[in-house]
């Protein structure tokens, strides 16, 4: 299968923004709500990400491409940067932040964190996960990271064990009260992969 893998740009924005939403297990629906009138959340994230406001860019995401088409994206940034943010708690509500506050708080200091990764349902069983992953750890050796973090639910069986293939182990378990529109159950695994010497930088 003829995949090209590529950095976003600005017109991969709203793909950039739903592959997020439906990597998060419900959490994007969970904290937008009935916050909004005429957008929709991937909407929002794709102003957001298009205009590159913050923290959020179509640059921090590596998308699959076949035939033209987006089939998958992974999006990533310096652990730092995942928290609540002043800019967060201005938007949302005070008590669904409380909510996820482990979530927001819980992170692998001075990692690269791998925010979300989709593939579209037709192209799972491909390579093209575990192709993004080792793409984004290039990434994180590139920005001079030797450790890549990320967050999977832990009752989503089939990615973490494509994580554990790909040398990540479990460094913390944070506890999501189950509700109605994050579907999960046992919360969230908060996972770490050492990056070796011999990862090569990926090519924009």
């Amino acid at each position: 299968m003829d995949i090209i893998y590529r950095t976003g740009r600005e017109e991969d924005s709203l793909k950039i923004a739903e592959g997020i939403d439906r990597a998060s297990g419900g959490i994007v629906e969970f904290l937008f709500h009935d916050l909004l009138d005429q957008y929709t959340p991937t909407q929002v994230m794709a102003r957001s990400i298009q205009e590159k406001q913050g923290t959020d860019s179509y640059e921090n995401a590596i998308v699959a491409e076949h035939q033209g088409n987006i089939v998958g994206i992974v999006y990533s940034y310096s652990a730092q940067f995942h928290g609540i943010t002043d800019n967060t708690r201005s938007f949302f509500p005070s008590d669904r932040l409380n909510f996820l506050k482990d979530f927001y708080n819980s992170r692998v200091e001075d990692s690269w964190f791998l925010d979300s990764i989709y593939v579209d349902s037709a192209y799972r069983g491909t390579g093209i996960g575990s192709k993004l992953i080792e793409l984004t750890k290039r990434r994180a050796k590139a920005n001079g990271y030797n450790r890549l973090s990320l967050m999977v639910m832990a009752d989503n069986a089939v990615a973490r064990r494509t994580y554990e293939r790909n040398q990540f182990e479990i460094v913390k378990h944070i506890d999501v009260q189950e509700h109605r529109l994050i579907p999960h159950k046992g919360g969230i695994y908060l996972l770490v992969s050492n990056l070796s010497d011999n990862v090569s930088h990926i090519e924009s």
